[in-house]
């Protein structure tokens, strides 16, 4: 018996071993061999305000072929002198964008002008190994060129809303703008310090098209941070605030992005009237997320004082005047990182008010 069970654990081996040997691990090609995507030709564009959310551009291409059956990530580019810009990515061979989002890629990605037709872009797609980093990407040749007429798009928004608006109140999530009119990049720089105020060390929140939950909303299962969110598997993106809870944030919503800059703790007004710091603290912003700005209260201000907005009483961090007069906020001043000082345009006790929802950011005197 000893012996019989003795030969049927050594056929056993055997037969394992001839598996071992027989079946052999699928093998891609040699990263030379990789067959690169070849795209369709692609057609000139016109765009307008009619079309620009009603119509869409399809991209399409030969599939890649590594020499293996696997999951392949595409990515589309528009090129034009030397600059280029994402305009999405796929797992098939096409890819479909609203002729509204190739306006604001060509416009702001690609350098171009709107209202015009720009002549000479090409574009190409690159092909990757999906949910692995051990094979670079291969890049198909650049399209014949095209044209793309563009027009001046109007601005667009989204909302945010989370621990931050007063416990998810939705209905006062708020209001931040595009970068520039067919961007779909938006930026806003917001105070997520959790109302009312509670032992944290995260705050939670999500992007929405509306004031509303009816309508599109977005956390962590639809965008794609740039950073770790705690507790994820809710759906809610989330930010730390140990070190900050002032963060500019940035949404991508032609690649569905979402990107985050610590700013500091503190957003201050300093200048000439308080002795750059020296004799008194700055004054401080709060942040109003009904209005979706950031206010002092009442300073006495004096013209032809200088001013600049500081984060945390530092220099690090600044934001002084660009040298224009906004035109979207009456008698506002447009911001630019690290600008020159502002002058104060008459004397008198202001409520100053920075809009940080929109691009550039602006600041407002409110004489009161």
């Amino acid at each position: 018996m000893k012996l019989f069970k003795n030969i049927i654990l050594f056929t056993a081996a055997v037969l394992f071993a001839a598996c071992q040997t027989d079946v052999e691990t699928p093998q891609l090609y040699n990263p030379e061999n990789f067959v690169a995507p070849v795209l369709s030709k692609c057609g000139d564009i016109i765009v307008n305000a009619d079309n620009s959310n009603s119509e869409n551009v399809i991209f399409s291409w030969t599939a890649a072929d590594f020499g293996q059956p696997v999951q392949i990530l595409y990515s589309v580019y528009l090129t034009l002198d030397g600059k280029e810009g994402l305009i999405g990515t796929s797992n098939s061979t096409s890819f479909a964008i609203s002729k509204g989002d190739i306006n604001g890629i060509v416009i702001n990605s690609l350098g171009t002008v709107a209202n015009e037709k720009a002549e000479g872009i090409t574009a190409y797609v690159t092909a990757q190994v999906a949910n692995t980093s051990n094979y670079a990407p291969i890049k198909s040749e650049p399209s014949n060129a095209f044209s793309v007429q563009t027009y001046a798009a109007p601005l667009k928004w989204l909302y945010l809303c989370g621990e931050f608006s007063n416990s998810w109140e939705i209905a006062n999530a708020p209001q931040f703008w595009e970068t520039g009119g067919g961007t779909s990049t938006y930026t806003c720089m917001v105070d997520f310090t959790p109302v009312p105020a509670k032992e944290a060390t995260h705050s939670f929140f999500k992007v929405t098209t509306a004031q509303d939950w009816g309508s599109a909303n977005w956390g962590y299962n639809d965008l794609k941070p740039s950073w770790t969110c705690e507790e994820n598997n809710d759906g809610n993106l989330s930010l730390p605030l140990a070190d900050a809870n002032i963060y500019e944030i940035t949404v991508n919503t032609v690649v569905m992005t979402i990107d985050q800059k610590a700013i500091g703790k503190i957003l201050g007004l300093s200048g000439d009237f308080n002795a750059w710091g020296n004799d008194a603290a700055d004054a401080a912003f709060s942040y109003d997320y009904m209005s979706s700005t950031w206010k002092t209260d009442v300073v006495a201000l004096e013209a032809g004082q200088e001013i600049k907005v500081r984060a945390d009483g530092a220099w690090t961090t600044n934001w002084g005047t660009s040298g224009k007069n906004s035109t979207a906020i009456q008698g506002g001043i447009e911001l630019a990182a690290g600008g020159d000082n502002l002058t104060v345009p008459e004397s008198g006790n202001f409520i100053v008010v920075l809009h940080a929802n929109r691009t550039p950011f602006v600041l407002e005197f409110q004489k009161q």
